[in-house]
């Protein structure tokens, strides 16, 4: 199995190279390739928070338990005295960092169902819901922000895989085949969680439509991917194209901008 250091180098050498290329398309600016760069490198590290002494699950919840612990005391300031608030804090930290730890740890096997195909779309997904909603990125941007949580993901795995080979000694371990798989067939309702959760992330995602305009924008969608683009689509789609300055009135097949008049122009020509 690859040691942490080699999942963090590698990580950040697949994340790094796909930044440079979305951001050498046009795709992004210099900003928000760099925090895809970081999506990519948590999503390297994160298959292995089914390990309970490694450093990304340790790492994991103690992070978790401080935000968790924000964001339920944040509701009681001005109720309680500052006392009172750092009681809740503590409370919910401890809570989430240790109990929950303990319990994650208990009810999860190394290599099992985080390991595998499915844990990384879920994960991936989650990385979209994330984006839009906490840290309120366009549709497009958190889709790509997912899509490289899912690639650092499936990067860790491979390098799994490839350190259960041992090219020199020509042997085989036996732990090939126990990271990159579709699901656990060993923890069945571990595999229908996993499913379930990624069912209910998908649900809770931003719509396709603007990733699809400005997929066809680039020629990177497929014909059985196009939609109809209805004009009730359009506030949305130009939303998230300005953000990459596209003229999607062009795109979507309607006058160029500026020349569809306006509603004090409608109500001076006709009176």
């Amino acid at each position: 199995m690859a040691d942490f250091k080699t999942h963090l180098y590698g990580a950040a050498a697949a994340s790094g190279l796909a930044a440079l290329g979305v951001y050498s398309l046009g795709w992004t600016t210099t900003g928000h390739a760099q925090l895809l760069f970081l999506h990519g490198v948590a999503g390297g590290l994160l298959p292995d928070i089914d390990a309970p002494k490694s450093t990304p699950v340790r790492g994991f919840f103690a992070l978790l338990g401080v935000v968790l612990a924000f964001a339920m005391t944040f509701p009681f300031v001005g109720r309680y005295p500052l006392i009172g608030l750092g009681a809740i804090w503590l409370l919910v930290f401890v809570t989430v960092r240790f109990g929950i730890f303990a319990l994650f740890v208990r009810y999860t096997v190394h290599r099992g169902i985080w390991h595998s195909g499915l844990a990384a779309i879920a994960v991936g997904l989650a990385g979209v819901v994330l984006s839009h909603q906490a840290l309120g990125m366009p549709a497009w941007q958190s889709w790509l922000a997912g899509t490289f949580v899912t690639l650092g993901y499936l990067t860790h795995l491979v390098l799994d895989e490839l350190a259960s080979v041992n090219l020199l000694g020509k042997r085989i371990k036996r732990s090939l085949g126990t990271a990159l798989k579709p699901f656990s067939l060993a923890y069945p309702g571990a595999s229908l969680a996993m499913l379930l959760a990624a069912l209910i992330l998908g649900a809770l995602a931003p719509p396709l439509a603007p990733v699809l305009a400005v997929a066809n924008h680039y020629g990177l969608a497929t014909p059985a991917l196009s939609l109809d683009l209805s004009l009730d689509l359009r506030p949305a789609l130009r939303a998230a194209g300005d953000w990459f300055t596209l003229d999607l009135d062009r795109l979507l097949g309607g006058p160029p901008r500026g020349s569809l008049p306006t509603a004090e122009a409608g109500r001076a020509a006709g009176g």
